[in-house]
């Protein structure tokens, strides 16, 4: 019997099912949390922004860095479930993944999947059911995702 591992994630927290068959109950196989996920753009300890010398003169300047903190946070939150995921894979524990995050979420988690693990996705939806219980996400997902 092949099993399904489906990925129910944010930014913030991610829950791992797997599902063994359709009338089968799920089994909720990991949890993980990014506190940092729900943070504002910048945390209170780097408020002001990084200075820089003119090159001429004594003038200091701002500068806006080319990554928030929250998406530097996002980053690694989706590259640690990269690598869950793919541990779960070279261990065989599934076949098949069904990947449930909203479609910014979905970019990232994509950024950091090698070709292999990207071969066992086999449905995505982009909603964020990071909240309800498994019950409620089993009944709004699709059923041909499972079959």
């Amino acid at each position: 019997m092949t099993s399904t591992w489906i990925l129910v994630a944010d930014a913030a927290r991610a829950r791992v099912f797997e599902a063994t068959g359709r009338s089968e109950p799920w089994q909720e196989v990991a949890c993980f949390a990014n506190p940092d996920g729900r943070a504002p753009g910048r945390h209170a300890t780097t408020e002001r922004a990084p200075r820089v010398n003119e090159s001429m003169g004594s003038a200091r300047h701002a500068i806006e860095p080319h990554t928030s903190l929250r998406d530097k946070s996002t980053e690694r939150f989706a590259h640690m479930l990269g690598q869950a995921l793919e541990r779960g894979r070279n261990d065989q524990r599934y076949e098949r993944l069904v990947l449930v995050a909203p479609p910014r979420f979905l970019g990232a988690l994509h950024g950091v999947m090698d070709k292999q693990l990207s071969h066992c996705i086999s449905g995505e939806v982009q909603h964020d059911f990071t909240a309800l219980p498994g019950e409620e996400i089993r009944s709004r997902l699709p059923h041909q995702l499972l079959a």
